[in-house]
């Protein structure tokens, strides 16, 4: 391209070409005397220099391609469904959910998806890691994981990947600039088992195991500056233990034989104390807000005020029949049933109720968006207008098979979901529908 522009002004008396195409007297006369016509000379080098790097807007994709990425099992330390995003729900008959890739993995699932700024990291019970491309779906990475197991969801750090198998836990950095290599920082020892999904802390990654064999469990710390040392707190345990630690301030909280055991991770100390209300291994326990709540076997909803002082759980006066998840953020508590879903205040006020005819479950929640799953099919919910929804079958790629829904996040503007044999779709909310 070049980068001159010259604009010439001739007088019309002298440059007028004669019909038959030759030059007027005026031109010869002018061409004889080697007089030049008025000119103007623009050069562009100087100015296109002067272009501003900076000034050229971003892609999306280069957006999320310079952030530092963490993920978590249920999106906060605190398990409680939130994913902090700015997705919007689509109001209106011209905008609508699209889906924007879809894959097949043809693997078994039982845990939840992760992802970082450039992959979605997924982990199979048959040994597989995948990292798919989150902006197309392509998978750039796969490999089997000899004699490894992976049932439980792991963490992103900083970008940094972290999974845990039945037996150990791998280190996956460098995946920027697609590096892929497995560095293992954390092994068992025989008839022991990685027992809960990974949580953190600041630096450091908290988890159980439990010891088959003498029926004890440790809460096991791990600084991921210096992976060689290992913290190690022993906890007695008689009938069960749950597979999820929820971490809220300073204090890490446990169910433990219907007692709740509290982990003080500044000052490395812990203890289990009765919480006077009938709990177990499958009770929910989850933050948001100030608050600390549990859920009984009988399915109400009580909680605890945080920064914690006592151990005396105080009833929200919530309770249903059947609970089958929970989440929120602030003070609003979304319960999934099986007749629909529910809103309710931390106070115990009743917000909204949803009723359907199929189970409903939270699988995760943003300021304006919610999504729910129904087996096979995916809701996504507008929280600022209650009555708008829009739903998608996730269907099989074989006949006579039905999918189920394992897990579903949101990131930035993208909602993953993941089915138990394997199939990722990624939903956005930038569909625009044409009405003929």
């Amino acid at each position: 391209m070049s980068e001159r522009i010259i604009i010439e002004f001739d007088d019309e008396s002298k440059s007028e070409k004669d019909k038959s195409g030759k030059l007027s007297s005026g031109d010869k006369k002018s061409e004889s005397t080697g007089q030049e016509n008025e000119r103007i000379e623009i050069d562009l080098s100087d100015e296109i220099n002067k272009i501003e790097i900076e000034n050229i807007e971003e892609t999306y994709e280069d957006k999320i391609l310079r952030k530092s990425i963490d993920c978590c099992y249920k999106g906060t330390n605190g398990h409680n469904n939130f994913f902090e995003s700015n997705l919007n729900f689509p109001e209106g008959i011209e905008k609508g959910f699209s889906q924007s890739f879809r894959i097949n993995l043809k693997d078994e699932f039982f845990n939840s998806v992760l992802f970082n700024n450039r992959y979605l990291i997924l982990s199979s019970y048959t040994g597989h890691v995948y990292f798919a491309d989150r902006f197309t779906g392509y998978v750039e990475f796969k490999i089997h994981m000899h004699e490894q197991s992976f049932e439980k969801t792991g963490l992103v750090i900083s970008n940094v990947v972290y999974l845990n198998s039945v037996r150990k836990i791998f280190k996956y950095a460098g995946t920027g600039e697609k590096k892929f290599d497995a560095e293992e920082i954390y092994s068992t020892v025989d008839d022991t088992f990685i027992w809960s999904n990974l949580n953190r802390r600041g630096n450091k990654i908290l988890f159980t195991e439990y010891f088959k064999t003498e029926g004890t469990a440790e809460l096991v710390i791990i600084d991921i500056n210096s992976p060689e040392e290992i913290f190690r707190y022993r906890i007695s345990v008689r009938n069960s233990i749950s597979d999820r630690i929820c971490i809220s301030g300073k204090n890490a909280f446990l169910l433990v034989d219907s007692k709740l055991f509290v982990f003080d991770i500044d000052k490395m100390t812990g203890e289990v104390s009765d919480i006077n209300i009938p709990a177990d291994e499958n009770s929910f326990l989850f933050s948001s807000g100030n608050r600390l709540y549990i859920t009984t076997i009988s399915y109400e909803l009580y909680y605890l005020d945080l920064p914690l002082r006592e151990n005396i759980f105080k009833s929200t006066g919530i309770k249903n029949s059947y609970i089958n998840s929970l989440g929120g953020f602030g003070d609003n508590v979304f319960m999934g049933t099986m007749e629909g879903w529910k809103l309710f205040k931390s106070t115990g006020l009743k917000i909204y109720e949803f009723e359907d005819e199929y189970e409903n479950r939270i699988e995760c929640i943003s300021r304006n968006v919610m999504v729910i799953s129904k087996n096979n099919k995916i809701v996504f919910s507008n929280l600022n207008r209650f009555q708008e929804a829009e739903g998608y079958v996730i269907s099989s790629d074989r006949l006579n098979e039905t999918e189920f829904i394992v897990s579903a996040v949101i990131s930035e503007n993208e909602i993953f979901i993941l089915t138990r044999r394997g199939i990722v779709e990624s939903f956005t909310n930038d569909k625009l529908n044409i009405h003929i």
